[in-house]
């Protein structure tokens, strides 16, 4: 199937799924996770309108960017980061997802001190369970957004989450039901350095539940370009 029709049925499976949950369509953006695609795909993608797209791997990130250099597109950093790579993805990305750590905080902290640019960023909610899922504990982000509320190089705009990997729904909507409580609760601790504006969850196996909870941003990769090579 043609990226350009998937990309009509993936914005009309999201604007179906904010519907039924009395939320408007315009609310939820879609993430485009083009980690597994050549930049010719992104192009296609580009071509039928859709910009935003979403990377796990600074290098990889710093490579497409370059290639397309002169398009429209707009990249988020969805991926786990170390501190070492912040400067491939610090340049290129418009928002970074998973800021999992304070030593990320930290990082951020001085690239902005260095470079004049606070990079928007969301706090990853470590709500799934699994051992092999990383982020601030639920119990901590909100102490977290207390303390860097005020913070002068900071620019964090909500968080992230991701859902257990199971075929139940209920601990997947559980999870996110927990994720969109904290985001709610963060709205009182919002600050020059904190906004409560993006709520990042729901992939490709999940989304539909992810926005019913109140997700802002999904991140889709598999479902929008399947097995393009």
């Amino acid at each position: 199937m043609p990226i350009a029709d998937r990309l009509r049925e993936i914005q009309d499976r999201i604007a179906q799924a904010a519907r039924a949950a009395g939320r408007d369509p315009a609310a939820v953006q879609l993430v485009a996770v083009s980690k597994t695609v050549d930049t010719p795909v992104i192009a296609e993608l580009l071509a039928a309108g859709h910009t935003l797209c979403g990377e796990s791997r600074p290098q990889v990130l710093r490579d497409k960017a370059r290639a397309l250099a002169g398009t429209p597109v707009r990249w988020h950093f969805i991926g786990p980061l170390q501190t070492n790579k912040i400067k491939y993805v610090y340049p290129v990305a418009e928002l970074i997802h998973s800021v999992d750590r304070p030593e990320l905080l930290d990082a951020l902290r001085a690239w902005a001190r260095k470079t004049g640019r606070r990079c928007p960023c969301l706090l990853e909610v470590h709500v799934s369970g699994e051992p092999t899922k990383q982020g601030f504990g639920p119990d901590e982000v909100l102490p977290v957004i207390a303390g860097l509320r005020t913070d002068p190089d900071l620019d964090v705009r909500g968080l992230m989450g991701m859902a257990p990997f199971v075929p139940e729904e209920g601990p997947v909507r559980a999870a996110f039901r927990r994720l969109a409580e904290l985001f709610r609760a963060s709205r009182d601790l919002e600050g020059p350095a904190y906004r409560a504006q993006d709520l990042s969850m729901g992939m490709t196996d999940d989304f539909p539940i992810a926005i019913e909870e109140g997700a802002t941003l999904v991140r889709i990769g598999r479902a929008l370009f399947g097995d393009h090579p």
